[in-house]
């Protein structure tokens, strides 16, 4: 798809499958259960898709999906489907070596798991010749956990990165290149951030976890892993009100029918309007 005078893709990862209250924190079973069926363990699926901005001569990835080193008691209690992303990248041409940036929305491992891989036993970055971005509160809160927190990360994605050289941290929202932005969000973790792009006045946007699926919309809508639920709040109510405003396109990292879509309102509701983005 054309953004101005760039190409977007949404480059699948695969699927995993999460409990269903988890993913929808408040609400009841009874109301997210009309659009999300569970399965006997009360899992719901998910996808992992992750963007692929080319502008400039530069292909920018955005978050990296699960990627193929987990465990088989991982992948069974979470029914992983993932590992897709290099493959799929293959279809537009691209190998590992061509990724000049990824932007790491945060660091939880169904986001960053493609970041690093085995290679003869030992752990490398996916992507060899890419500078990887992420807030300098998120890697503070990754590699300092407790015992909330823990179980989303895991270190494997990400330290690996540090180590060679390719790590860029950041502070708050920082212009990448030419009107491609970060923005701190803050609420699902510490150092959560969206990825905001223009080209020729059009629009498009990955809120990240702020947004994970069409059926989040509603503010109170948020995942019981948010750290900070009433940033998450303040920060839907804040970007979901600028999206709709300014007609962005949005990027949904986790949405499995719908991936992409504009907001409208009517009658006081926000509603979104999905169309296909390949």
């Amino acid at each position: 798809m054309k953004i101005g005078r760039s190409d977007i893709h949404i480059i699948s990862d695969g699927s995993l499958r999460m409990d269903g209250g988890s993913i929808f924190g408040i609400v009841p079973k009874a109301i997210w259960s009309k659009t999300h069926k569970p399965d006997r363990l009360n899992r719901v699926e998910i996808a992992l898709n992750c963007l692929l901005i080319q502008t400039n001569n530069l292909n920018i990835l955005i978050d990296t999906g699960i990627g193929n080193k987990h465990n088989k008691i991982t992948q069974t209690r979470f029914h992983m489907r993932g590992g897709n992303l290099v493959k799929n990248l293959e279809y537009y041409g691209l190998y590992p070596n061509d990724i000049d940036y990824v932007i790491l929305t945060h660091l939880h491992f169904d986001h960053v798991g493609g970041c690093t891989t085995y290679e003869g036993g030992k752990l490398v970055p996916v992507f060899p010749k890419a500078t990887y971005l992420v807030q300098q509160r998120d890697w503070q809160e990754a590699t300092c956990t407790n015992e909330r927190t823990r179980t989303a990360y895991i270190e494997e994605d990400f330290l690996p990165l540090n180590q060679t050289n390719q790590l860029e941290l950041l502070n708050g929202d920082t212009e990448i290149i030419s009107r491609l932005w970060v923005r701190h969000t803050g609420g699902h973790t510490d150092g959560h951030q969206m990825v905001y792009f223009e080209s020729d006045g059009e629009k498009i946007a990955c809120l990240g976890d702020i947004l994970m699926i069409p059926q989040q919309i509603p503010v109170p809508y948020i995942t019981s892993y948010d750290l900070y639920p009433t940033q998450t709040f303040d920060a839907k109510r804040y970007w979901l009100k600028k999206a709709r405003e300014e007609n962005w396109l949005l990027i949904l990292g986790h949405g499995t029918t719908e991936k992409s879509g504009y907001l409208y309102e009517t009658n006081g509701k926000t509603i979104f309007a999905s169309i296909e983005v390949i």
